[in-house]
């Protein structure tokens, strides 16, 4: 009788650990981890757009192009819920973490400054380059909301295709971009870095970005000449690693 209320004991209590919930602060970690798939997600969504209406937005002979914010919006807000499923007007019933709510409504709003900032500059005839392309979009509006923030986030690139220096790959980032850099199949394009890093200090993620059609007109053949930019293409091909989204969030 004894020995069956020892093994009686001994499985309740395994039973009620197992049902225990886990951790504060491993739940901390996964809302961290989860609200910085969804910024960068956000960020290159916004890239993603911009690169959809490129030859509108650079048409030297249309000087209304009806690139405006509300259509940026729009357009942003389709490509943000296909990648995710979120629609991000209503993102009070939304079953994410409560951390990222306000925080993709921020970067939503800085996306949008972005592409008001534009506006003069699109409206003018005859210029055949605006200065409005995804690699700015990103860099600029990055820029307002880690000023607002205090997150750390970055469009950056392998430090042999870093054009702006503002986006120059601090040591992790390099060291991350050395395991993106494995050839990946088509089937794993969509596969990110996401890390507690810094002994527990911090959340770390990196989403990887590769060469589309789109990109190549800037960043493809023929090496070594000028894009419309005025930068040197780079040469590459179509699905090669061009750069990465990071983002760092500390934990509290």
């Amino acid at each position: 009788m004894k020995i069956q209320q020892i093994w009686l004991r001994l499985a309740i209590t395994l039973l009620t650990l197992v049902c225990l919930p886990s951790s504060p602060f491993a739940g901390q970690q996964e809302d961290t981890l989860e609200t910085a798939r969804l910024l960068a997600i956000l960020l290159d969504s916004g890239r993603v757009t911009v690169a959809k209406y490129q030859d509108l937005i650079n048409a030297p002979a249309q000087g209304d192009k009806k690139f405006t914010p509300a259509m940026f919006e729009g357009e942003l807000l389709i490509e943000f819920q296909k990648r995710t499923t979120l629609e991000l007007k209503t993102l009070a019933d939304a079953n994410i973490p409560q951390m990222a709510k306000p925080l993709l409504t921020q970067l939503l709003h800085d996306s949008i400054k972005t592409i008001q900032t534009y506006q003069p500059v699109l409206s003018l005839p005859g210029m055949r380059y605006k200065g409005l392309i995804p690699a700015t979009f990103g860099t600029e509006t990055a820029s307002r909301f880690q000023n607002y923030s205090r997150i750390y986030l970055k469009q950056t690139a392998p430090e042999h295709l870093v054009r702006n220096p503002k986006n120059k790959p601090d040591d992790y980032e390099i060291a991350a971009f050395q395991r993106l850099a494995v050839p990946a199949s088509q089937s794993d394009k969509s596969r990110i870095i996401s890390e507690i890093v810094d002994e527990g200090q911090s959340a770390r993620l990196m989403l990887p970005l590769y060469y589309g059609k789109s990109c190549l007109a800037c960043h493809g053949e023929p090496k070594g000449e000028r894009d419309i930019s005025g930068y040197l293409r780079e040469g590459g091909k179509e699905g090669e690693l061009g750069g990465a989204i990071s983002v760092k969030i500390p934990l509290k």
